[in-house]
């Protein structure tokens, strides 16, 4: 049996740096949580940067706008090997007593889902708490790119976190898989007010906390 959202409380996790989000903006507007984030471009992003970032954004709230994903965005990643990462994030809360998803179950999915390129690893997190991340190589609009899917259940066990990823370099799939495990990871559902428990450790580059109401 699941359970509704309940009032009140937040989900809490670790995103990379840099981190564009769609769905979930604590107490700000989608407006004001752009203006906070542009804000840290001034004096260097250059303007047709800043008016793509702009365009994506509206594009993407518009998207995620009465969805039920606790939390949705991506990543964008400069350089030599330069990436656009997406993830999105669904807690699944469950009544006492009831069993979440399994491990055995999201073994096989990738099966299904992703065909012979595919591939299902467990990962543990610093709490003990084990998850698995499938991933695969998918053709959107004609494109290779590389998606996993990822879960664990909640630290108090009254539920299961769904994480789905998608990267356009198929070169990092071992990336996207990583970021997908560290953030299952760092999830957590926190009453109001609450503040997350420290973490026992960290990952490079993924130092940004993210609160999604």
């Amino acid at each position: 049996m699941v359970t509704p959202r309940t009032s009140g409380d937040r989900v809490w996790q670790r995103m990379p740096q840099g981190w564009i989000e769609f769905r979930s903006f604590g107490d700000r507007t989608p407006q004001e949580w752009l203006d906070w984030y542009l804000a840290g471009g001034e004096g260097w992003l250059p303007d047709d940067a800043r008016a793509a970032i702009v365009a994506g954004f509206h594009a993407g709230v518009a998207a995620f706008e009465g969805t039920d994903f606790d939390s949705a965005g991506v990543s964008i990643t400069l350089g030599e090997r330069p990436a656009v990462s997406f993830l999105c994030t669904n807690v699944v809360r469950v009544a006492a007593g009831t069993d979440a998803p399994s491990l055995e179950f999201h073994r096989l999915f990738p099966l299904a889902r992703f065909g012979v390129d595919s591939a299902a690893e467990t990962f543990t997190a610093p709490d003990g708490r084990v998850g698995t991340v499938a991933s695969g190589t998918l053709q959107l609009g004609g494109r290779a790119v590389i998606t996993t899917v990822g879960e664990i259940r909640l630290p108090a066990g009254d539920g299961t976190i769904l994480v789905m990823g998608m990267c356009t370099d198929i070169g990092q799939r071992t990336e996207l898989a990583v970021l997908t495990a560290f953030t299952l990871s760092t999830t957590q559902v926190l009453p109001d007010g609450v503040e997350p428990a420290s973490l026992e450790a960290s990952a490079s580059g993924s130092d940004l906390p993210h609160a999604v109401a």
